[in-house]
């Protein structure tokens, strides 16, 4: 048994592969596929383990989404439900799902991985029948968000009970076997997705991440794993597993939005930062507090393009698809002093972009004052397929994300 889970793992990880090698050339923001010059390209790292995830999908991973988490519903003190894992899989020590009695749900049908078919199963819930939420799932929100076409989202984390997020290292956290996210979507006030993200176990490359469909009377949610374009007649998409995992394994541990950046932000709220130093659920805490540098035209533009360009593509990480572009735009906590000391700047602020719509573009990465010759404004305000930034998942233009990252532009020297 386990010389066929490690063959597996390894099969997963040589297709994680062969497709960033597939798509990486046409998804690197402001670099990548060029009509006029060669990627601005560093040297690539070799893989060290990064972990392989899908894209907050979070699970997680941004925008200035107009959610809030008034889909939140009251916790529960049930304790016919644990919170947790598949009860075929047990190996990161939960109990067994208990649906709470909810005759309606068949918690016995299992997916590939050991995952539920229904929503109901997965340990989120403590009453499928009312919604209640299980005492043991927290919610949360980064405050900085990962644009998603206008749909507002509510988020949660359970954390197995004695467990601790590994913290060591502030920029790339290691969650412990038995985590899971949940990250719901609405539509016109309608839930029409929630995506799961479960780790099987320690290893980096043990997550689990898909997406459960609601129906549109509200009445079920199941599994779908190959995706959905113009669910209910509308632009919203439900990305497929692959889709999940081009994005996700950008990060060490594959969690894109439950991040240090994010969670120290002053609009986080539920499991911040503070918080999960008060709740005693990670190793280490900030030595100071981790406040993104500038004035508030600087700092907004900085994590807007943070959530929804540097914490899954554009940062160090090995696996990451812009990683070859040399272009970061990840916050990291190390470099928080200035505005000048951030990667966005240093690798972004007056440095040519290797994409070029046209010969005689003449786009820089950014080029201050000059919004019409910067990539990150000429990409991030198209939708047009290999060309718009986010890539993938998003068919409307974040009008009101492009302009504050248009506003530190024309700010700057």
């Amino acid at each position: 048994m386990q010389r066929k889970v490690s063959v597996m793992k390894a099969m997963r990880l040589a297709a994680v592969l062969v497709l960033t090698v597939g798509v990486s050339a046409s998804l690197g923001a402001c670099d990548g596929a060029s009509t006029l010059l060669p990627d601005d390209a560093s040297p690539g790292d070799s893989p060290n383990g990064d972990a392989v995830d899908a894209g907050d999908a979070s699970a997680d991973g941004a925008g200035l989404d107009s959610s809030a988490t008034d889909g939140t519903v009251e916790a529960s003190s049930d304790a016919a439900n644990d919170g947790a894992a598949d009860a075929a899989d047990g190996a990161d020590g939960d109990a067994p799902i208990d649906a709470g009695g909810d005759a309606a749900l068949d918690c016995t049908v299992l997916g590939p991985d050991g995952e539920s078919r229904d929503l109901g199963c997965t340990g989120l819930y403590a009453s499928w029948a009312t919604r209640t939420i299980a005492s043991d799932v927290l919610p949360y929100d980064p405050g900085l968000h990962l644009w998603s076409d206008g749909a507002a989202k509510s988020r949660w984390i359970r954390i197995p009970a004695g467990q601790k997020i590994d913290t060591t290292d502030m920029n790339e956290w290691t969650f412990p076997a038995g985590t899971r996210f949940w990250k719901e979507f609405r539509v016109g006030g309608l839930k029409v997705e929630t995506r799961m993200t479960w780790k099987k176990s320690t290893s980096n490359f043990s997550w689990v991440r898909t997406s459960y469909a609601w129906s549109q009377d509200q009445t079920t949610a199941t599994e779908l794993t190959t995706g959905r374009t113009n669910v209910w007649g509308t632009t919203y998409e439900i990305p497929s597993q692959s889709d999940c995992t081009t994005c996700h394994q950008g990060r060490l541990d594959g969690v894109l939005g439950f991040e240090a950046i994010g969670l120290s932000s002053p609009n986080a709220t539920g499991e911040t930062m503070a918080q999960l130093a008060t709740d005693n659920v990670i190793t280490t805490a900030p030595a100071a507090p981790l406040v993104i540098p500038g004035n508030a035209t600087e700092s907004a533009a900085l994590g807007w393009l943070h959530a929804n360009c540097g914490t899954s593509c554009h940062s160090n990480s090995n696996y990451a698809l812009a990683l070859s572009t040399g272009f970061r735009m990840r916050l990291n906590a190390g470099q928080l002093a200035t505005v000048m000391a951030t990667d966005t700047y240093t690798t972004g602020v007056g440095v040519v972009s290797g994409y070029q719509p046209t010969p005689d573009a003449g786009l820089l990465r950014i080029k201050p004052r000059d919004t019409a010759h910067s990539c990150v404004h000429f990409r991030d305000s198209s939708r047009v397929a290999g060309q718009q930034m986010p890539p993938l998942a998003t068919h409307i233009v974040d009008t009101a994300g492009v302009q504050l990252v248009d506003n530190w532009i024309n700010s700057l020297p």
